[in-house]
């Protein structure tokens, strides 16, 4: 079996759903999700020219020559943005093999430890669906604009009043959520209603009073027996962040995650003096840079974006790595139907895993994305899918009608 050409497809919801297909001369395909970034569509493209030719089972030797082609050192330097790429790429590859063999990707991954895992929802700060571009900036999508295109609005990073922050509106989201039976939920702390300029991450008394009051209102208004995990989006200065640590003490959550920026140094001087859990990784590549946060106590809870940690097999090396440190994962997740499922594979064949986030509750066709008989989330639970290679296909009909403008489906002629 040889590989014969790679495609892309990418379908505008939340973000941008990154698709990248996998063909081969035998007619067997697999698809796989990129994490979006400027370009990330053409990058795939781009790489995937070196795959041309080679054997798709060989999953391994065909990652690392996408490593070597991205960044000329064999993928542990440099490659930037690339292994967002490298990611799907990797993971269409592990799609394909198990279709070839029958088998669902978390058995060729070693097996699974279990059959269902844990969803937590995340509610942002309880309001609608906020869409943002590949340079994120807010964008309201053509399939909900007003006159059929799409609008990009304010950069996400100074944005404040069109994200103002209600308690009311919070709570909502949160009861919604448990109606639909998760007992886990996360929200965003790093959005208030005054505004605040993009460089400023000191917090002012009444931000922290502000914060604790909206911790403990969720606390009360959801029960004792609901996971709170709050977001701070790499907002705040290591002095801050201990400020916040101790305002949301009380509510008990589940983690505070990212309260400064991905710097390991910072991480570490809150994570060793924080009263609540620290959780990070969404920013972070390879199983390299997660050896960084370990052995830097900058985290007590990993996060990985498979769709960006360099695949599949690097995000179970990553699972890994927290089981010898006896740190669970609870991997990031904004990602399509497909994505979702793909990182449900790694955490099946992880022994140390905690929960899986679902970020796609507002975008009205997501289930509507892939083939299924039975809803993927139930209960706030999903099940680990058991048919060949990932578990399900995308509906290239529902792909062709959210389908970003000017990007081609798979090789077809752009819809739009």
């Amino acid at each position: 079996m040889k590989i014969t050409r790679v495609a892309t497809a990418v379908v505008q919801a939340n973000f941008d759903y990154t698709f990248v297909r996998v063909f081969t001369d035998e007619g067997v395909y697999g698809t796989g999700e990129c994490f979006m970034a400027p370009g990330i569509a053409a990058i795939a493209r781009d790489l995937g020219e070196v795959l041309v030719g080679c054997n798709p089972l060989e999953v391994n030797p065909c990652r690392m020559r996408l490593m070597a082609a991205a960044s000329g050192s064999g993928g542990h330097a440099g490659a930037g943005i690339a292994y967002n790429a490298i990611s799907g790429l990797e993971t269409a590859l592990w799609d394909l093999y198990g279709k070839a063999l029958g088998q669902p990707v978390s058995r060729l991954l070693g097996g699974a430890f279990r059959d269902s895992i844990d969803v937590y929802a995340d509610l942002h700060a309880g309001g609608e669906l906020a869409s943002l571009d590949r340079v994120m900036r807010y964008r309201t999508p053509f399939w909900d604009s007003h006159d059929g295109m799409t609008h990009a609005k304010e950069f996400y990073w100074e944005a404040s009043e069109d994200e103002a922050w209600s308690l009311e509106a919070a709570i909502e989201r949160g009861r919604e959520a448990i109606e639909a039976g998760y007992r886990r939920v996360k929200f965003d702390l790093d959005v208030f209603a005054d505004g605040r300029e993009a460089a400023d991450r000191f917090v002012r008394r009444r931000d922290i009073d502000l914060i604790r009051e909206r911790t403990l209102g969720l606390r009360q208004a959801l029960g004792d027996d609901i996971d709170i995990a709050l977001d701070c989006h790499w907002r705040f200065d290591v002095p801050s962040a201990l400020e916040i640590a101790r305002a949301v003490a009380p509510a008990r959550p589940m983690w505070l995650e990212d309260p400064v920026p991905p710097d390991s140094s910072a991480l570490a001087a809150v994570a060793k003096s924080s009263p609540v859990p620290i959780a990070t990784g969404e920013n972070t590549y390879l199983v390299e840079g997660f050896l960084q946060l370990v052995q830097s106590g900058s985290a007590h809870i990993l996060t990985p974006d498979i769709q960006k940690t360099g695949g599949l097999l690097e995000g179970l090396r990553i699972a890994d790595l927290a089981a010898r440190h006896f740190l669970p994962i609870a991997p990031h997740c904004i990602a399509s139907p497909l994505g979702f499922l793909a990182t449900v594979h790694v955490c099946a064949a992880s022994s140390n895993v905690s929960c899986i986030e679902f970020h796609g509750s507002d975008v009205p066709f997501w289930d509507e994305l892939v083939e299924h008989d039975e809803p993927i989330i139930a209960n706030g639970r999903v099940r680990v899918p058991t048919s060949p290679g990932i578990g399900v296909e995308l509906d290239l009909s529902v792909v062709e009608r959210y389908s970003a403008p000017g990007e081609p489906v798979f090789d077809g002629v752009a819809v739009r």
